[in-house]
């Protein structure tokens, strides 16, 4: 969470200098290789591929991928009771994408996605399953510079606003997430605005057989000022909109249109860094009123470990949940499209009526390996309501007891760069079973470990 905001529809194109722009970003769309038309500045294997110069002036093309192996395992303890629930899986993600330039102010981008999943997958975790599918599929008009443009996309495409508290295309899962819909991006010295209306795309599990989701509409407006109220942070408000036809909560299923407006301040002072968010939100669910809100805050400063370079961190985030189910009104919070940055590496548990504070430290060793350690607990916001999912599905109803603590999730998580094409990270968690789960299947907790070797050009 103490990621820098960026606006609401993804990080855009546009960086200086050729050293900035060879970085392989989460969105292969945001990638800017027009620097490599200059042969002096070739020195990557893989760059014939980032500029291909096409006989039209101006006009070149852009090949990219990315190759990402995962194995993960989960194990459910078991008891004399209940028997263990063992996991063990491989998870494979591919992507190949083609930017197409013509001339100074159009392009079309295009990107494969391959998402499979190998072995025993019976815990309720949200892995997907995606042989094929076009993940972006969009037409570019810009204009302008630096320091003032504007720039919109039509079609399918990754949508993000900030670290992912609200709209993200999960880069976590095996699949990822896009939308068919229109964005605009408008920039002004230290202003930004971005805006645009979006379905979300269905995954299916076969080939070229993703559609929007009808019943799903999505539309939203973010403001940005840089340096604001000091030279090194920024501030940014906004409002969402989402009207879904199928919502599901403890007080049932039904049909929701809900708004959100939010505020985010966030930057550097000194040694600290920080990440705070307000959200309200309103609306109504069946026809009945909804009032709900979260609060996010991410603080961190700089030390040593002895020789070493780290970050102490802590992370609390408060999201309603529903005061009674039978009284007609519904304070449950909705997340919209979230990322799986609520729920640490294991990426189950979603804010909806979600409590958690995360101490956390991270240390960068010798040749380029971050260790990290977080320890994030759980709470339910509401003793009447549920623990929910990242992709909002009902986990576990709150009618069973009405204690609060939900669990421990104490973490070691290891990533290396290896080279400036391959990665390597893995995690080993324990998850400590609180009082509200303790009639339940992870009643004696759980443990899980994952390793991804990610591989890009």
């Amino acid at each position: 969470m103490a990621a820098m905001l960026h606006p609401l529809w993804g990080q855009q194109p546009g960086t200086s200098g050729a050293a900035v722009q060879r970085r392989y970003l989460s969105n292969r769309a945001d990638e800017d290789w027009s620097f490599l038309k200059n042969r002096t500045l070739r020195k990557d294997s893989w760059d014939p591929l980032k500029f291909i110069p096409l006989p039209r002036e101006n006009w070149f093309l852009t090949l990219s991928g990315e190759a990402r192996l995962s194995p993960q395992g989960l194990r459910i303890r078991g008891d004399s009771v209940q028997p263990a629930t063992i996991d063990n899986y491989l998870l494979q993600r591919y992507l190949f994408g083609a930017d197409l330039h013509m001339g100074s102010h159009f392009r079309f981008f295009a990107e494969l996605q391959s998402g499979i999943i190998n072995g025993r997958i019976a815990s309720p975790r949200p892995n997907d399953q995606d042989l094929l599918e076009l993940h972006q599929g969009f037409f570019e008009y810009k204009t302008g510079n630096e320091s003032r443009r504007f720039l919109v996309r039509a079609g399918r495409q990754e949508l993000n606003i900030g670290s992912g508290r609200l709209i993200a295309p999960s880069q976590g899962l095996n699949v990822k997430r896009s939308f068919d819909g229109l964005s605009t991006h408008f920039q002004a010295g230290p202003w930004t605005v971005d805006g645009g209306v979006a379905r979300l795309v269905r995954i299916l599990p076969g080939l070229f057989d993703d559609p929007p989701d009808s019943e799903q509409e999505f539309w939203g407006l973010n403001v940005t000022r840089q340096a604001v109220p000091f030279k090194t942070s920024q501030t940014s408000v906004y409002y969402l909109g989402i009207d879904r036809k199928r919502s599901t909560y403890v007080q049932g299923i039904g049909h929701e249109q809900r708004h959100t407006i939010g505020g985010r301040f966030s930057g550097k002072w000194r040694k600290m860094d920080f990440n705070y968010e307000l959200i309200g939100q309103w609306g109504t669910f069946r026809a009945l009123p909804v009032r709900a809100w979260a609060v996010s805050t991410d603080t961190g400063v700089a030390l040593k470990v002895g020789p070493f370079p780290g970050r102490l961190g802590l992370t609390a985030n408060r999201a309603s949940g529903d005061k009674d189910p039978r009284d007609g009104s519904l304070e449950s919070f909705n997340p919209l499209f979230p990322g799986n940055s609520y729920s640490g590496i294991v990426g189950l548990l979603g804010p909806t009526n979600l409590s958690d504070l995360t101490p956390s430290v991270r240390i960068r060793l010798p040749g380029a390996v971050v260790l990290a350690f977080e320890a994030p607990s759980y709470f339910r916001t509401s003793s009447r309501d549920g623990v929910y999912a990242i992709d909002q599905r009902l986990l576990l109803p709150g009618q069973t007891n009405l204690y609060k603590y939900v669990g421990t999730n104490p973490s070691v998580i290891v990533s290396w760069q290896v080279t400036t094409h391959i990665d390597v990270s893995g995690a080993v968690t324990r998850f400590l079973s609180g009082k509200f789960l303790a009639d339940t299947f992870v009643r004696n907790g759980f443990g899980f470990y994952s390793i991804a070797a990610t591989y890009r050009f």
